[in-house]
């Protein structure tokens, strides 16, 4: 299995197919895996690359002072990749944002699914389910907190006997991998970009797909609003009967949207 050592991590990476390259960033309730079905089926058209992010999946921790930018920008020069699209989910949406807004350049067009954008006045819901989730896990109490994690994100409101288990399981592997990974040994911190990214959006250059689950929470569905406000050239698709990670529950409806932006000609 590929792995590159970058800013004192071991970060796992796969790539498949060839053309146009498309880079895979995932949540940050989930791993590389939560990619299975594009990383396959976008192979047949383009080059894809998925990884874990320092941390997450078979991926270490990094040592010291890291920057997401700077690891994602020696993947690529690791893969002789100049230009790329990219999709990517939740945590990983800020991570592709920071990165591109660093990057003008290297990013041809950015799908963002369920993105955040690190500073919100997050609702009271979202207060208690992250004191609960830090309370569970000072427990050593990770069974429940992936469980947590999947009734908050994936779950939401919905009866659970009309929903894939197979979701379920997936959620909770990728959860529990993270949990039980063996903390690093010195202090770790990420290099934060000078200015908040939210008062950067409007220098996006690039165009942006905004793809948002009706069934998400409903902060993220005020953070798309205000992605699509915000970015120049942008658009929005709410995707039916989706919570936090639609591609998830409606895979075929997203590789289709994905396809078809990162398969339109025309920039900005």
């Amino acid at each position: 299995m590929p792995f590159l050592n970058v800013s004192g991590a071991t970060i796992y990476f796969e790539s498949k197919g060839q053309g146009s390259h498309i880079l895979l960033i995932h949540a940050g309730i989930a791993d590389s895996r939560m990619w299975y079905h594009e990383f396959h089926s976008l192979a047949q058209q383009f080059q894809v690359t998925r990884f874990d992010l320092p941390g997450f999946g078979q991926s270490s921790f990094t040592g010291g002072s890291f920057s997401y930018t700077m690891i994602i920008n020696e993947l690529l020069d690791h893969l002789k990749i100049k230009q790329t699209y990219i999709f990517a989910a939740s945590f990983g949406g800020k991570v592709a944002l920071d990165f591109v807004l660093e990057n003008p350049k290297r990013c041809l067009r950015l799908a963002l699914e369920s993105s955040t954008i690190g500073e919100w006045d997050f609702s009271e819901e979202l207060q208690q389910y992250d004191e609960k989730e830090e309370h569970l896990l000072a427990l050593n109490q990770y069974e429940q907190a992936a469980d947590l994690n999947y009734h908050t994100w994936v779950l939401r409101d919905r009866d659970p006997k009309y929903f894939n288990s197979n979701i379920k399981k997936l959620i909770l592997d990728m959860q529990m991998t993270a949990f039980t990974k063996p903390e690093p040994l010195s202090p770790i911190e990420e290099i934060q970009m000078a200015q908040p990214l939210s008062t950067k959006l409007d220098q996006l250059t690039c165009p942006v797909l905004i793809i948002i689950g009706d069934h998400d929470v409903d902060d993220f569905q005020k953070i798309s609003a205000f992605l699509h406000q915000k970015i120049t050239h942008a658009e929005k698709v709410i995707i039916p009967n989706a919570a936090h990670l639609a591609n998830l529950e409606c895979p075929e409806l997203v590789e289709q949207l994905v396809t078809d932006f990162f398969s339109t000609l025309n920039n900005y």
